[in-house]
């Protein structure tokens, strides 16, 4: 679904409105993390679940943050962080393979991580606050959508069919997911394993969708400052 959307629908919509790239994008990234977000709260549902607070944080391990899960969330950002620059290299190896390789149409910015002041996905941002309202959403949308289906809902189930092997399996899948950049899946694959390790040992939920959000925050920091024409 993720890669039909962005090697497929955005392209063509760019070609077909004359939009900038940030709009079809916008509208693609948004209705698949809508749909994840959906369709983990639809998997809770399913099983037959209570539709109750104290349920849903059990059977999703929506757990109080205690100390040692505050520390590990922050050995957790850094490793996350770490390994995903330390290997910043393997990415121009892995575009390399036509599977991996970004469409030509995507924006340099989206491919290299290197951002023209103002500007996103070949939009200016300045004036732009609908798109600020627009990434909140789906942000939001993102990070828990993710982290309620994988780690929520998928992880525990895993749980009992692989035991304590869990962790590698869910995290290979959430790395996979990750068809909008595939030639970045050297640089996610580490951190997302020690990530889910570390969330499944502990069995706390909060740790990855806080470490998730810090993560994914800086894009929508910068988008608020385009738009006030900040920067």
């Amino acid at each position: 679904m993720i890669y039909v959307t962005h090697y497929v629908f955005v392209p063509a919509f760019q070609r077909w409105t004359g939009q900038p790239y940030l709009v079809g994008y916008l509208i693609g990234w948004g209705t698949n993390m809508t749909l994840v977000f959906a369709a983990s709260l639809i998997a809770y549902k399913v099983e037959g679940n209570p539709l109750t607070w104290q349920a849903f944080s059990k059977r999703y391990w929506l757990d109080h943050m205690r100390a040692a899960d505050w520390l590990w969330t922050l050995i957790v950002l850094l490793v996350v962080l770490g390994t995903y620059f330390s290997l910043s290299l393997t990415t121009g190896w892995l575009a390399r393979f036509p599977l991996f390789a970004p469409h030509h149409s995507f924006p340099i910015d989206m491919v290299t991580g290197i951002l023209k002041p103002g500007y996103l996905f070949g939009m200016h941002l300045d004036g732009k606050w609908w798109v600020v309202i627009a990434y909140f959403i789906f942000w939001v949308f993102n990070i828990l959508g993710e982290e309620f289906f994988y780690r929520g809902w998928l992880l525990p189930r895993q749980e009992l069919a692989f035991g304590r092997f869990a962790w590698l399996v869910n995290g290979l899948m959430f790395t996979f997911q990750h068809w909008l950049q595939p030639w970045n899946f050297l640089c996610i694959l580490p951190g997302a394993l020690f990530a889910v390790f570390v969330v499944q040992g502990r069995r706390n939920t909060w740790i990855m969708i806080i470490q998730h959000g810090l993560m994914n925050v800086s894009l929508l920091v910068y988008i608020i400052l385009g738009a006030a024409g900040w920067v």
